[in-house]
């Protein structure tokens, strides 16, 4: 498990159902359960640039993740910040879109479909037992970077006030059988942000 500040409680579930990817494991993600156990190790990264004004930060606070309870998916559970603690300025700015990446390497990931986003409202799973994923979050593509890698993307479009918090799970198709403990590197960033990039290596077993 990771945790910055205080870790999320998650639960969560996935199956999938040999359909075409995308409407078919999204609607069979209903009811099940987080596997255990989840272990991840993180890994917090310098700011990218100093902080000016009131300007705060988009900053992954705290992680949990681990596989879904069918074994294809990995999952995650992210709790994000805008964290004005750098501003020289109180109030800071709303944080009014940002994106969260998740990068794999190839060789842990099967198919290169999108992430699926849970709690989400709208066409969504909604999945007991995890946090309540914003519905401010979509799940954006999945890109094969070229160097062996794989990197998701989720999007953030909303209004975060300084030191308000907002959560997105998610699951990740991966083998069959998963691997297990792979690294994964996990950055976010905001805008308007002061230029900082949240980044962390987590574990997944």
């Amino acid at each position: 498990m990771v945790s910055h500040e205080g870790p999320n409680t998650a639960g969560g579930e996935s199956a999938r159902d040999g359909s075409t990817p995308g409407v078919g494991r999204r609607t069979v993600l209903t009811g099940a359960a987080w596997s255990l156990p989840i272990v991840a190790v993180a890994v917090a990264t310098p700011a990218a640039a100093a902080s000016g004004g009131a300007l705060g930060r988009f900053v992954i606070e705290s992680m949990l993740g681990g596989t879904w309870v069918d074994t294809q998916y990995y999952g995650a559970s992210i709790q994000l910040r805008n964290d004005d603690t750098q501003a020289t300025t109180l109030p800071v700015e709303d944080v009014t879109s940002g994106t969260v990446t998740v990068t794999f390497a190839r060789a842990d990931v099967g198919d290169v479909v999108p992430a699926v986003i849970a709690n989400a409202g709208g066409t969504s799973p909604t999945v007991g037992g995890l946090p309540v994923t914003d519905p401010t979050w979509t799940a954006g593509g999945a890109t094969e970077n070229g160097d062996g890698t794989v990197t998701y993307t989720l999007v953030y479009a909303g209004s975060l006030a300084g030191q308000g918090v907002t959560n997105v799970s998610f699951g990740i198709l991966g083998p069959t059988p998963l691997n297990s403990g792979i690294s994964v590197t996990v950055t976010s960033t905001g805008s308007p942000t002061d230029g900082f990039v949240s980044s962390r290596t987590a574990m997944l077993f």
